[in-house]
C-alpha cells in the first residue's frame, strides 16, 4: 500500500497527505504546495518593495518553558515551523498558508502565540 507522501501509481505524481501539489516558487524554494508557493512570490514581491523585510523560509520555532525545552513522548523537542516570518511596518509576521486547518494545528498555534507574544500569527 502506498503511504501519501509515495507516487499514487496511476498518475506517477507524489502528493501529499492532503493531496497538495509539491511546487517551486520562482525563487528555487519548493513548497508543500501550489499556494504557498505563489505566495511566496508575491512575499518576494513586497519585500522587493520595500513593503516587508527579513523574509524567512520555514523558520524553527522550539517550545521552551521555564527554561526548558518542551519534549514530545518519541524525546524530540515540540516545535512549529511557519511557512514565512518577515517584519511589516516594525511588527514581527509568522505567517501559514492553510487550504484547512489540521488536526494538531490550533494547539501549536495557541503554543506559539503564548511563547512568541512579539509575533503576529497570520494564517492566509
Amino acid at each position: 500500500m502506498n503511504s501519501p507522501q509515495q507516487s499514487n501509481g496511476w498518475r506517477g505524481l507524489c502528493v501529499t497527505k492532503y493531496f497538495a501539489k509539491k511546487t517551486a516558487c520562482t525563487n528555487g524554494h519548493l513548497h508543500a504546495s501550489k499556494r504557498e508557493a505563489k505566495r511566496c512570490d508575491q512575499l518576494h514581491r513586497l519585500q522587493q518593495g520595500r513593503e516587508i523585510e527579513g523574509l524567512t523560509i520555514e523558520p524553527k520555532f522550539e517550545f521552551v518553558v521555564n527554561g526548558k525545552p518542551l519534549k514530545m513522548g518519541n524525546g524530540r523537542v515540540a516545535s512549529y515551523r511557519p511557512d514565512f516570518t518577515y517584519m511589516e511596518r516594525g511588527k514581527l509576521i509568522a505567517e501559514d498558508v492553510k487550504g484547512f486547518v489540521v488536526r494538531d494545528f490550533p494547539l501549536r498555534a495557541a503554543l506559539f502565540r503564548h511563547l512568541y507574544p512579539d509575533w503576529e500569527l497570520r494564517l492566509t
